[in-house]
């Protein structure tokens, strides 16, 4: 079967680049930091969100933070190793019952707000209907606040033989703040997983699931990192098993899902390829290489954590933009991201 996996250091021979030369990945997608950087970079790689370049000549003062050097082992790649799976009916079943309506609803719901830009009235009102939601489920409901006025949502479903392990399921409900937007990035994700809630609200779990909703990330991973700081704080990462990031799974035409994470954890990637082709009618796109997401806090602290995530090199064109908004997604593919994510916290 040919390949079309690409491994980023076999670079050196394949285009003529000298080891001695430095290549970075880029770890913004913001419009505005890729017009400052544009000038002063050359690409040597793009597929999905992994973006790999060349500094031309000297990087100006402020743009460093948006390129990292490579660590090795990044890559791209959409022909994955099909690990065989038993196929479990218990899954079938659950899976089956993801409604693209509801998730359509929950979105709709969610940007009818003004703004949910972290801090703002919206955003907290945004806050309160998602906790509602949770305490309608019967979950155990708490909060994380790493300011006065932005809090990220906990909801545990305890399980039943191993609750100290978690199975965290986050996305962030925080927008940039453009009026009656921010449907994709991420009401999209969030609705997903208010989804997720309300199936697996009966599936008794060995493991305990947390639905963590996220504030802040678009002020730079903000509610995530305060979480994550404050879990090592307390010396319970152990407890993590899996974490599982949704951020703008709603806008696609051609059905893939990029699931990314760091080379480390390339298993984990391969086992959630297999659950893609097994239960959902998803193909997957691994990147490996993590950067810009509430997923790479944990990446960071050594614990598994993976995002899902639309076709980066078909996103939305409303990215950040007004135009982001319910009518222009797809809630059948953000409903088979849905499918995945279930079908990876029942079978982990």
């Amino acid at each position: 079967m040919k390949s079309s996996l690409i491994i980023i250091w076999t670079l050196f021979f394949t285009l003529g680049l000298t080891p001695k030369e430095k290549f970075y990945q880029v770890i913004t997608s913001h419009p505005e930091d890729l017009a400052s950087l544009r000038p002063h970079i050359e690409t040597v790689h793009q597929s999905g969100r992994l973006w790999i370049v060349r500094v031309k000549n000297t990087l100006p003062k402020g743009l460093s933070p948006h390129l990292r050097e490579l660590r090795g082992g990044e890559k791209s790649f959409t022909e994955t190793k099909m690990i065989p799976l038993i196929e479990d009916e218990t899954i079938k079943k659950y899976i089956q019952r993801v409604d693209p309506e509801l998730i359509k609803r929950d979105v709709i719901k969610l940007s009818s707000y003004r703004t949910r830009k972290a801090g703002t009235a919206d955003n907290l009102e945004a806050i309160k209907f998602v906790t509602s939601r949770f305490h309608e489920l019967g979950l155990n409901v708490s909060e994380s606040c790493y300011s006065k006025s932005s809090c990220s949502v906990i909801a545990d479903k305890k399980g039943t033989h191993s609750p100290e392990k978690v199975i965290i399921v986050m996305a962030h409900i925080d927008s940039v703040g453009r009026s009656f937007a921010g449907a994709d990035d991420n009401a999209s994700g969030t609705s997903v997983l208010l989804e997720m809630a309300r199936i697996l609200q009966d599936y008794p779990s060995k493991k305990t699931i947390r639905f963590f909703v996220t504030n802040g990330e678009e002020d730079g991973l903000l509610g995530a990192t305060f979480y994550a700081k404050t879990l090592e704080k307390e010396n319970k990462l152990k407890e993590l098993d899996l974490v599982i990031n949704m951020d703008m799974v709603g806008y696609n035409s051609n059905g893939i899902v990029e699931l990314e994470t760091d080379p480390e954890y390339e298993a984990l990637s391969q086992w959630y390829a297999g659950l893609a082709s097994q239960y959902t009618k998803l193909t997957s796109k691994i990147t490996l290489g993590a950067w810009g997401s509430d997923h790479v806090p944990f990446l960071k602290r050594g614990v598994p954590a993976i995002l899902t995530i639309e076709n980066w090199d078909t996103k939305t064109p409303c990215y950040h933009l007004s135009c982001d908004t319910p009518d222009t997604l797809n809630y059948e593919y953000a409903g088979e991201i849905g499918k995945l994510n279930v079908a990876a916290v029942m079978a982990r």
